[in-house]
C-alpha cells in the first residue's frame, strides 16, 4: 500500500531546518518577506516531534498529514504584507 504521506522522518534534516531558520540569513529573510522576526514555532515543534516520536511510522504520517491539513487551510503569501506597503 502506498500513501501520499512519508512515514520517516529525519531528524538530522529537523535540526538543520530549525538552525538555518534561527540563523541571522533566516531571520533577515523572514524580516524582509513578512514584516517580523520568525519565533521559528514550527521548526521547533518539528524537532521536538522527531526526538520523541521520530521511529513511529504511524505518528509521523498523522504529523505529516497534519501539516498538510494546517497549510492548505492557512495559506497566505507574502504579497498580503507588500500590498499594504506600497499606498
Amino acid at each position: 500500500m502506498t500513501t501520499k504521506y512519508p512515514t520517516t522522518m529525519s531528524c538530522t534534516e529537523a535540526f538543520d531546518q530549525l538552525s538555518a531558520c534561527y540563523s541571522v540569513g533566516g531571520q533577515f529573510r523572514n524580516y524582509y518577506r513578512y514584516g517580523e522576526f520568525n519565533a521559528c514555532s514550527k521548526q521547533l515543534e518539528k524537532f521536538k516531534f522527531c526526538i520523541l516520536h521520530g521511529s513511529d511510522q504511524v505518528k509521523v504520517q498523522q504529523w505529516f498529514r497534519d501539516q498538510a491539513d494546517f497549510n492548505s487551510k492557512h495559506r497566505g503569501s507574502s504579497d498580503d504584507i507588500w500590498e499594504p506597503k506600497k499606498v
